[in-house]
């Protein structure tokens, strides 16, 4: 007899356990005739959920808020959409250019603002960027991307020489904070509406075209800007807003697991070994994901040799907690005990949860195991259970 403890990973509850259970005994059972699955549905007890209801959340993210007034979501995404591609509202500027056709008398606009953008130097609004978290530098750098979108427009482009301007400088900001982005890391540069505003308003006083309409819906492009804007917003920020409890309660068991797992991690450590113990003679752990964590860190703790003579873990994150030294059972530097069992990390390449140990822990230590299972990025996390040469593997190697 064959017994395998089967440690799930982070968002599995009920059903899903269920499901993975029945899946892993049929792939088995043709290759391992005498195989009992050890069942350890930790997530049911143990796994993160929201405990007061969602009531964490802000009133205005619950249902039935008000959503935000129409001119701020237009601004705001807005803004989201100069940062996805900082040339959008020059692309609409000269789709409606062309449906005006061009005139000479337009030739002025264009020419103009790239000669104002090119003469522009960053080290004159030094103490407004400084204020911000800018640098000039990061204006300079803006001033190319300007240039780089002012090229979609001919230079006999009918455009509204002011409107233009406009644009110009909400492009220059956007890309100000782009590149700033670059110096202050992950969170981004520490700017609100207002910096951004503010900005624009000294670019346009910087070219003697102070005042005008400085939010981001402009008069002229406002029909082709606006449904863009509206569009954005409801697909992403307002449909967030608007549903973020139904996102939350989705999203807990899987992101939750995780943090409810650094703090509270004896629980799901003790539910394994109580399934390592609930069946006699000796088993294999076969854990996925955040179970290969809770899996290592318990069997790293405690010695269980007599019991455990395999640990096989499964797109597993462990290699990664131990080299940011968040593994809870060993140090980084620290080698794993003599205890510890034979280790297999099955990985794909295109499993964005995956990591190998190999390099981390040692060859001697752990063995990786490469998969290809044609599947693109988060599927692939889930997609071993369903890989038939996962299980040869599993049978001919392990089991």
């Amino acid at each position: 007899m064959v017994s395998i403890v089967l440690v799930h990973g982070t968002g599995v509850r009920g059903a899903a356990y269920d499901g993975l259970v029945a899946q892993v005994t049929a792939n088995l059972a043709g290759r391992v005739p005498e195989l009992r699955v050890v069942r350890c549905p930790w997530g049911d007890a143990h796994g993160a959920r929201l405990n007061a209801g969602g009531r964490s959340l802000p009133a205005e993210a619950r249902p039935g808020s008000s959503p935000a007034p129409e001119e701020d979501a237009a601004e705001v995404s807005g803004w989201a959409v100069l940062e996805a591609d900082p040339y959008a509202e020059l692309r609409l500027l000269a789709r409606d250019a062309r449906t005006r056709g061009y005139t000479p008398t337009a030739r002025t606009a264009v020419a103009r603002t790239r000669a104002e953008v090119t003469a522009l130097d960053g080290a004159a609004l030094a103490g407004l960027l400084g204020a911000h978290g800018w640098e000039p530098a990061d204006l300079d750098a803006a001033r190319q991307v300007a240039l780089d979108g002012l090229d979609l427009l001919p230079d006999e482009a009918a455009v509204d020489p002011e409107e233009l301007r406009r644009a110009a400088a909400r492009l220059l900001a956007a890309a100000t904070v782009a590149h700033a982005d670059t110096r202050w890391g992950p969170g981004g540069s520490p700017a609100d509406g207002d910096a951004l505003d503010a900005l624009v308003a000294a670019l346009l006083a910087h070219w003697g075209a102070p005042g005008g309409e400085l939010g981001v819906v402009s008069t002229l492009t406002k029909p082709l800007w606006l449904p863009l804007a509206r569009g954005f917003e409801h697909t992403a920020s307002a449909v967030l807003r608007g549903n973020r409890l139904k996102q939350t309660t989705a999203g807990t068991p899987v992101i939750g697991d995780i943090l409810r797992y650094q703090v509270r991690g004896e629980e799901v450590r003790a539910a394994v070994a109580a399934a390592v113990h609930s069946v006699p003679g000796p088993v294999v752990v076969l854990a996925h994901s955040l179970g290969g964590v809770a899996s290592v860190d318990l069997l790293a703790s405690q010695d269980l040799r007599d019991k455990v003579t395999a640990l096989v873990t499964v797109g597993s994150q462990a290699p990664f907690f131990y080299e940011l030294d968040a593994l809870w059972s060993t140090r980084y530097g620290t080698p794993l005990p003599p205890t510890f069992p034979a280790w297999w990390n099955a990985f794909d390449p295109r499993d964005p949860l995956a990591y190998v140990g190999e390099d981390v822990f040692g060859a001697d230590r752990v063995t990786d195991v490469r998969f290809h299972t044609r599947r693109p990025l988060l599927r692939a996390h889930s997609a071993y259970w369903g890989h038939r040469p996962f299980y040869a593997w599993l049978a001919g190697t392990v089991l």
